[in-house]
This record gives structure tokens, C-alpha cells and sequence, in this order.
């Protein structure tokens, strides 16, 4: 703990650092893998996350999970805006805030609310002296009015960043478990309701982030390369790159890119690179260097994540 505590301010000295020109301004996104707390939501279900259950959630394994992405934040230098998937509400962004060694970071949040029945939501942290937050709504997908499952919301959260007004968007498209007829709709619906709110930030600097259960070939993300407003991936593109051992997600001995960064044409010049999946050795299982996930089944493995996070620099 003292040392994570060290990590953090020697973190929040860099981002105070005397302003320049331009500067830089980490963003990050990150599947935490079914954050839940361990009292029971009566309008969600979920019931497996509670310490009757047979997953034996309790507060033990939940605030060591909590410290643990603490912990990584810290190693990847605070970012200034931190996109979240499966965290099930504002309970576990206030612990995880407030009540880790991440305190004296200052992050705030903000999280959605969405008809998800499992209960799970996205969310974004921030660090309001590198992003003052001025407004933010959740966009969300009509799956019920398709007569579909209704899945996560978009959360569109704009700040201003010095001079800038940046846009940031966190989105989790439904799964591709199950891949079926309704289910494909379902992904088609969600990534279009996506293409409205992008083109209608046409013209500024927008960067969304999340798991988009899509690799960077995919079809479905490829509709977003040619909107009115082009975004633009922070991923590697070539097919050599992404065969190799590199990925945010690893399934059935094969590494993927499912999270992803893109950025409208305005932030695509002033990004300083790819972006890149962080590879802590506290968020891998040592024998497989794989990411070490908290559950494999109904399993406790004591992990973090099944998925790794994917940050990336932009100049502002």
C-alpha cells in the first residue's frame, strides 16, 4: 500500500506539472469484469454476485479486486480520463475513489443507469483539474422498442481540457455470445445509435472509447471509419501486428483487440502514437501471461480482469 501511495503522488506531480504548448492528455479504457458490490439491486438480477451465491461474492475478494485496479491505475500515471465496462453502479466508483490508496488522486466520476438486466453499466473516472467536466447524458440503444434485449448505454460526457472542448464517449456494445439473428441486430442497432451521436459532434474533437466486443477488422466497426465524422483508430491496423501475442482479450488461445480507441479527425493529428494494452504483471496469470480474469466459471481465480486496459496519449 505505501508504495502504491508513493506511485500516486509521484504520478500526480507529473500531471502538475507546469503547462506548456501543448500536453499531454492519457486516456484509457477498461473492462473491469463484472464490478459489482455484494448487496443485492431488487430491480437487477444479480443474484450471483452476492456471498450466498455460488461465485461466493464477498467483501474480502471485493475490496481486494477494488486495490488492485487502484494499483493499476497508478501504474499507468493517472490518466486523466479513465472509461469503465461492467461496474454496476455509483457505490463501486466511490469505493474504488474514495475509499482505496487511489484517494489522493481526486478522481470523480460519472455512471450510467441502463436497463441492462444483469445491472452492469459503463462509466468514466476523471481528474477534474485535467478535465473540467461541463456536461454529460446517457444515449440509450432502443433494443426493447426492436423487441430485443436491452443492453448498456452511451455515456457522452464533454469537458473542456485548457483551451479545448473535448468530447469523450463510453460505450460497451452487446456481446457477440450466443451470435445469432437477434443478436447481430442488436450490435447494428447499438452501433448506429453510436453513428448518430458521433455525427452529431461532427467537426470537434471527440474520443470514444470502450469494449466494442469487435475486433478492428470487423464489419461492424468499419461503418464508423466512414461517417461524416471519421474516426480514426489508435490500434495497430496490419494483420502481422495484430496476429502476434498482442491484444486486450485472450479466448481460446487466441489474443484480440475487442477494446478500443478511436478519435475524430481533429484529435487524429495530435495523437502521439498507437495505443497500447498495459501488461502489468499483477494483471496476468504468470504461468500463461494471459490476463488473469477474477472468475473462470463460478471459480474464484482472484484476478481483476478477463480483459487488459488500452491507453493512449493525445497532445491538447
Amino acid at each position: 500500500m505505501k508504495q502504491l501511495f508513493a506511485a500516486i503522488l509521484a504520478s500526480l506531480a507529473l500531471a502538475h506539472a507546469p503547462e506548456t504548448c501543448a500536453q499531454r492528455f492519457r486516456v484509457a479504457t477498461w473492462n473491469v469484469e463484472n464490478l459489482f458490490d455484494t448487496v443485492h439491486d431488487p430491480r437487477k438480477d444479480d443474484h450471483e454476485f452476492l456471498p450466498a451465491a455460488t461465485r461466493h461474492w464477498n467483501g474480502a475478494r471485493y475490496w481486494r479486486k477494488l486495490r488492485n485496479i487502484a494499483q493499476t491505475l497508478a501504474a499507468m500515471e493517472l490518466p486523466a480520463v479513465v472509461a469503465l465496462q461492467e461496474v454496476e453502479n455509483d457505490t463501486v466508483l466511490r469505493d474504488l475513489t474514495r475509499r482505496t490508496q487511489l484517494w489522493p488522486a481526486g478522481y470523480r466520476h460519472i455512471v450510467t443507469d441502463s436497463p441492462d438486466v444483469r445491472g452492469v453499466d459503463v462509466a468514466l473516472l476523471y481528474r477534474p483539474e485535467a478535465f473540467r467536466l461541463l456536461s454529460w447524458h446517457a444515449v440509450r440503444i432502443p433494443s426493447a422498442e426492436h423487441g430485443l434485449s436491452p443492453t448498456r448505454d452511451i455515456l457522452v460526457a464533454t469537458g473542456l481540457v485548457g483551451q479545448d472542448t473535448l468530447h469523450v464517449c463510453v460505450v460497451h456494445m452487446p456481446s457477440r455470445r450466443n451470435s445469432n439473428r437477434r443478436s447481430a441486430q442488436n450490435r447494428r442497432l447499438a452501433m448506429q445509435t453510436l453513428c448518430h451521436v458521433v455525427d452529431s459532434l461532427s467537426d470537434r474533437k471527440v474520443v470514444v472509447m470502450g469494449d466494442f466486443n469487435a475486433e478492428p477488422g470487423d464489419a461492424a466497426l468499419s461503418v464508423l471509419h466512414t461517417r461524416p465524422t471519421r474516426l480514426h483508430t489508435l490500434l495497430p491496423t496490419d494483420r502481422k501486428t495484430l496476429r502476434s501475442r498482442r491484444g486486450t482479450y485472450y479466448f481460446r488461445g487466441v489474443w484480440g483487440f475487442l477494446d478500443h480507441i478511436l478519435v475524430s479527425p481533429a484529435l487524429h493529428k495530435r495523437s502521439t502514437g498507437q495505443a497500447w494494452e498495459c501488461r502489468f504483471p499483477w494483471l496476468l496469470r504468470t504461468s500463461k501471461e494471459i490476463p488473469h480474469r477474477t472468475y473462470g466459471g463460478t471459480s474464484y481465480l482472484g484476478g481483476i480482469s478477463d480483459h487488459l486496459p488500452l491507453a493512449a496519449d493525445l497532445e491538447l
